[in-house]
């Protein structure tokens, strides 16, 4: 995923897919998938924490957990967070993903307390909050939002405050890294990280170091 902000060069390292193509043949660089999107809202919710690593894990370890436990309404839920109270808001399709969505926010280690705002939406073709909405095909893309939640979960840990200029995009369980790092052995352990992620099939490593 790429946020506006980042503005960031690249340079394509790819990783072959074995057996897919010829000898000499390039990999193309896939297109931004619908969990591009849904990482985009994460990084969003990154900046209203402001640079704190802890409250950015935080954020990208219950947006996980909801994915894991809700499925597809778990795209439908927004996540805001303060000192480790936690705002949940958002319409969801399935009834039993309102209560759901609360108890599985309060159970990931370091939250203190949540507010529920969400509510069932009105009719099966009735309006959709932000991130569902540019999802599309919301089935398809779960996989790729979990893929990507658990790679920014691993950066967050092992990178700190540098994961903040990673961007991580998950299409069809290909994954590209975009941004800048301040040196070659972080970028290497970006990729590593991304590498080493179960359902990863292939990276594309557009990370730049920066001068």
């Amino acid at each position: 995923m790429t946020r506006a902000a980042a503005g960031c060069a690249a340079l394509v390292v790819a990783l072959a897919v074995p057996g897919a193509r010829a000898a000499g043949d390039v990999a193309p660089t896939p297109s931004p998938g619908p969990a591009a999107r849904v990482g985009s809202a994460i990084d969003r919710a990154w900046d209203q924490v402001t640079d704190s690593v802890a409250e950015a894990l935080l954020v990208t370890r219950i947006r996980v957990a909801l994915l894991d436990r809700l499925k597809e309404d778990g795209l439908r839920v927004s996540i805001a967070m303060h000192d480790g109270a936690v705002d949940l808001s958002g319409a969801v399709k399935n009834r039993s993903s309102v209560e759901l969505a609360a108890r599985v926010a309060a159970s990931v280690k370091g939250v203190r307390s949540v507010r529920s705002r969400v509510t069932v939406a009105d009719g099966t073709q009735g309006p959709e909050p932000p991130v569902a909405r540019v999802v599309g095909t919301v089935e398809r893309s779960v996989g790729d939002a979990l893929l990507e939640g658990r790679i920014k979960t691993r950066m967050l840990e092992e990178l700190g405050k540098v994961a903040f200029k990673v961007d991580v995009d998950a299409a069809d369980g290909i994954v590209t890294l975009s941004g800048a790092v301040p040196d070659a052995a972080r970028k290497r352990l970006a990729a590593g990280i991304a590498r080493g992620t179960s359902g990863v099939k292939d990276v594309r490593d557009l990370l730049k170091v920066r001068q």
